[in-house]
């Protein structure tokens, strides 16, 4: 992308966050970047990433079951 760099995420994230097409808000604090969805009330991100780490943490038996 030039002399630029992309961020690129996984579809699943942008999924559980309702961000379709991709719209985020990116600011700088500190020495952090914070990338955020916007229009997305903050406990549904919140359930959406223990939903995400659930699934990550449970992959083998879900493998299994299905």
């Amino acid at each position: 992308m030039g002399n630029s760099w992309g961020l690129i995420l996984p579809k699943e994230i942008l999924e559980l966050l309702g961000v379709e097409p991709p719209e985020v808000e990116v600011e700088v604090v500190g020495n952090t970047l914070v990338v955020s969805a916007t229009d997305v009330a903050p406990e549904e991100i919140a359930a959406s990433f223990a939903y995400l780490t659930s699934k990550r943490e449970r992959a083998e038996v879900y493998q299994r079951l299905a």
